[in-house]
């Protein structure tokens, strides 16, 4: 997916709704995860149905996939096969390693499994990264300013930006909604990349209004996996910031 179809599809649903398939105790319906992983995969693909109209992205973090191992695995690979054509599908995977390494890892996340796009780390350079953005059509998305943020990360991301080696929207930032404040001086150094947002929700994220956000996915993982039916609700909240 190319990031004008992606904006399409923005303004043609009128959300930046991402949804977040992160299997966990604290997230599901006790019934649900006391069922164990045939009933987890039942579920999400209810809650994948029940949020299509309103998703414009899924992110689905390996971890909680890897958990389970090699049948956790399978089910990635099963709930990717299922998420709408029309979505950007992320692997939420937050890899990073000198370039040999990370060509595996991309063979992995954007091509054996499908992914259009996958989380990763800059800390071991940009040369680390390249291997991702080599797929054609592939996104990738550099942590820079996460939920949960040590305060020297706040001295590094504006280094890493300034850096980045190509000019294409489909190189973006994770950037976390408690940092809306911000927002500014990001978008000063990179207008137009796209930005992934998780921290809304469940976990208390505050976006002020007016913030310089779009192109962005706003992630909604734990309130919509409690409640698939809220999803309208937090679809209509992130289109104030489409333009």
């Amino acid at each position: 997916m190319k990031p004008d179809e992606l904006a399409q599809q923005a303004h043609s649903k009128k959300s930046l709704l991402c949804v977040g398939l992160d299997p966990s105790e604290e997230a599901l319906p006790s019934a649900v995860w006391q069922g164990g992983l045939p009933s987890i995969e039942a579920y999400l693909r209810e809650v994948i149905e029940a949020t299509r109209p309103w998703a414009i992205a899924y992110k689905l973090n390996v971890a909680f996939y890897e958990r389970w191992g090699a049948a956790g695995w399978a089910m990635l690979g099963r709930l990717r096969e299922v998420l709408p054509p029309s979505v950007l599908a992320i692997a939420d995977a937050k890899r990073g390693d000198i370039a040999h390494t990370s060509r595996a890892y991309a063979e992995a996340f954007l091509g054996q499994l499908g992914f259009d796009a996958v989380t990763v780390h800059p800390y071991l350079g940009w040369a680390g990264l390249k291997p991702f953005w080599d797929w054609p059509g592939k996104w990738v998305f550099v942590l820079v300013r996460t939920t949960e943020a040590p305060s020297w990360q706040r001295d590094i991301w504006p280094r890493v930006v300034q850096e980045k080696p190509i000019s294409s929207a489909e190189i973006g930032w994770v950037w976390g909604a408690c940092h809306g404040a911000e927002l500014k001086s990001l978008r000063a150094l990179d207008p137009a990349s796209w930005l992934l947002v998780p921290g809304l929700g469940a976990q208390g994220g505050q976006l002020p209004a007016g913030a310089p956000l779009f192109p962005a996915l706003l992630v909604v993982g734990r309130a919509i996996l409690t409640a698939p039916h809220t999803a309208s609700h937090w679809a209509a909240q992130t289109a104030s910031f489409l333009p």
